[in-house]
């Protein structure tokens, strides 16, 4: 669990519950109090076959006892003075994928209490030993993680007066678990034939990871003859520690098509990795009317992260010198430090002026300064005797200016026009020791077009469309889009009572032709919704997708060709559809099904691809029955099967029984 200056968030809600229960207690025997509650437990079966860990990575549903969901709320009469109503909610307890809860208790006009728990787990572990259409081996992804976050909060209000309250906030974020990634044995001072073999040599490493950030923060607020106020002002944490290292001794990299790989065993590598953040953080924010029509708004915000950063690494192994037959056995040691600063400003400012009822006019401006300073010291050992040393002082910064302008219309009851534009201007400057790195730093210009509209002419008739075109005078990337024209049409349509038909169209053209990047999306979705009673609910949807991507590469180092390309064109064609039936009031049906047809391939420079073709159908059913002064007894049941076609080592199928019972009280 999430720990809280070293409570756990669970201490905190047992706590906090056991302290408000006891004087609900002694209150109770004076003057009644009201408590309801439900809790919904079950078990689920699972049966998977094919790629496990690919089903993981969709679902992360497993075998065993769950608590799907505890709601618990309560008031208590007026004379109790610690508190009016309470509530706690909580739900997938016992190894769901996705869990959480909170706990709210408030006091009319003194205080709202609220705590609050998320957790999330992630998977990702691909089959790296499927066959490779193109007959070669590591070029699967070898990047396999298992982790999980946890995001915990408390939230306390207090109502001095009607018009000033004061806040204390407390947030925490932590990420921790194994991972699997590629590395190479880059460090600092590495001659000139150490290139050749980290090109050819990436290694497997596995790296345990945690990752905490924490956030303390006071505020006041502040509302008087229409103006609001509010300041917050706190202190903010992040910390985070990566120890890496080879798998076994006498490891091969994941190229073994190269022979000469097999000479380059790693014996031992160990790389170490920290870093800490802290910042102190202030929040202004004001909105009001200066007249009538005019309204305005604002804010500043500041942060300055400062911290340090270290990397030490050592590693063993036999490595190729001066051509890849000649090797000879290496032993390296590093150590990096660096500290880094990164103060933040952000200013805020806007205002709306209503010209009369039927148009107004909104501009709001952003400009925001960041900068980075980090000095970096380096020093590596070789085989033992052969010394390096160096440090480098790094400066990046970037000023933005943001201007939104936009008229809203109104010239009927049932159409809005909006019209309007946004510019940004950025200027990115990078210092090397003092000196302008001449690539990195550059200006920026966008300019978006943009055109909102709603129209309803009757009630079972509506449409909005929102379109932007943007375009920007120098790309920062090679896979920034100079021209970026985005559309959405929807309509929503209702030919007879009680059947709905709704239409999603979405296009996109993004192009940077220097760099041959290209982003095309074609996008339609149909919706019908049949309602014909309370008892009875139908849908269907179909959904048509169409993505294009293009993009070029020029490495800096390597043999040639140096330069590749790659093109990724997929279409999507998904079918869905189910039912909502209760055809006695202790009886309910709910079945829904979907299925993902995807056609295309991604190719890189002409190479056999081996991204395709799937099929990915998916069936769920609900079976409900009510017993009357006993509580619900659910039956989920779901199939599903994957097929990847051009590799298929991630398929697989599975049958999931989920019974549930859900008891009020």
């Amino acid at each position: 669990m999430i720990a809280t200056f070293g409570l756990r968030i669970s201490d905190l809600m047992r706590l906090t519950v056991l302290v408000l229960v006891l004087p609900l207690g002694a209150t109770a025997q004076q003057t009644e109090s009201e408590t309801h509650g439900s809790v919904t437990t079950g078990y689920r079966f699972t049966d998977i076959a094919g790629r496990k860990e690919k089903f993981t990575e969709f679902f992360g549903l497993r075998d065993g006892f769950r608590v799907h969901d505890f709601t618990l709320w309560g008031n208590a009469p007026r004379e109790n003075r610690f508190f009016d109503s309470y509530s706690m909610t909580s739900s997938g307890i016992g190894g769901e994928p996705f869990a959480g809860g909170q706990l709210k208790v408030s006091k009319d006009g003194m205080y709202d209490l609220r705590v609050n728990y998320r957790q999330s787990y992630y998977y990702w572990d691909r089959n790296d030993i499927a066959a490779h259409p193109t007959g070669l081996q590591g070029l699967t992804t070898n990047h396999d993680w298992t982790t999980v976050r946890r995001f915990g909060s408390l939230n306390l209000a207090m109502y001095a007066t009607d018009n000033l309250r004061f806040n204390l906030e407390y947030h925490r974020s932590a990420r921790d678990g194994m991972t699997l990634t590629t590395r190479t044995l880059e460090y600092f001072g590495a001659p000139s034939t150490w290139a050749g073999f980290l090109r050819a040599n990436p290694y497997v490493v596995q790296a345990p990871l945690n990752e905490v950030a924490n956030r303390l923060t006071g505020g006041v607020s502040y509302t008087r003859s229409g103006w609001n106020f509010f300041y917050r002002s706190g202190y903010q944490t992040y910390e985070e520690s990566l120890v890496t290292d080879n798998l076994v001794s006498g490891q091969r990299s994941i190229n073994t098509d190269e022979a000469a790989t097999a000479n380059e065993p790693l014996n031992d590598a160990s790389w170490s990795e920290f870093r800490r953040l802290k910042t102190p953080l202030s929040e202004f924010s004001y909105n009001g009317s200066v007249s009538s029509r005019v309204r305005v708004r604002g804010g500043y915000m500041f942060y300055r992260y400062h911290g340090p950063a270290s990397l030490n690494a050592a590693f063993t192994g036999t490595a190729r010198t001066t051509s890849a037959a000649a090797v000879a056995p290496y032993a390296v040691s590093l150590t990096n430090r660096a500290d880094v600063t990164e103060p933040n400003h952000i200013i805020d400012q806007g205002f709306t002026v209503e010209i009369n009822d039927k148009l107004h006019f909104h501009t709001d401006y952003r400009y925001s300064r960041f900068a980075i300073d980090s000095h970096a010291r380096f020093e590596s050992v070789q085989n033992p005797s052969t010394l390096a040393a160096g440090e480098t002082e790094i400066e990046w910064r970037e000023g933005m200016h943001n201007l939104e302008a936009a008229l809203e219309i109104a010239p009927m009851r049932d159409l809005m026009i909006r019209p309007g534009i946004r510019m940004m201007k950025r200027d990115v400057t990078v210092l090397d020791d003092g000196v302008a790195d001449p690539v990195a730093s550059r200006p920026s210009k966008l300019a978006s077009p943009i055109l909102s509209v709603y129209y309803s002419p009757a009630q079972r008739f509506s449409l909005r469309a929102d379109i932007q075109n943007t375009t920007n005078g120098g790309p920062y990337t090679r896979i920034s889009p100079r021209t970026d024209f985005n559309s959405r049409l929807i309509t929503r349509f209702e030919p007879v009572q009680n059947v709905t038909i709704e239409n999603n169209l979405r296009l996109r053209n993004a192009a940077y032709t220097t760099t041959s990047f290209k982003n095309t999306i074609r996008s339609n979705t149909t919706t019908v919704r049949y309602s014909p009673s309370d008892q009875l609910a139908l849908y269907g949807t179909f959904t048509y997708d169409s993505f294009l991507a293009t993009a070029a590469i020029t490495f800096l180092r390597g043999t040639p060709p140096l330069t590749a390309t790659w093109r990724d064109q997929t279409i999507n064609r998904i079918w869905q559809a189910g039912i909502e039936a209760r055809p006695v009031s202790s009886l309910s049906f709910n079945i829904s099904g979907s299925y993902d047809r995807t056609t295309g391939a991604g190719e890189i420079s002409g190479e056999p691809p081996a991204f395709g073709p799937l099929r990915w159908p998916l069936v769920s059913g609900t079976v409900s029955y009510d017993f009357p002064n006993v509580g619900r007894l659910s039956i989920d049941l779901q199939r599903t099967y994957y097929i990847e076609e051009i590799m298929r080592g991630d398929n697989f199928s599975a049958n999931l029984l989920g019974i549930r019972w859900t008891r009020e009280f």
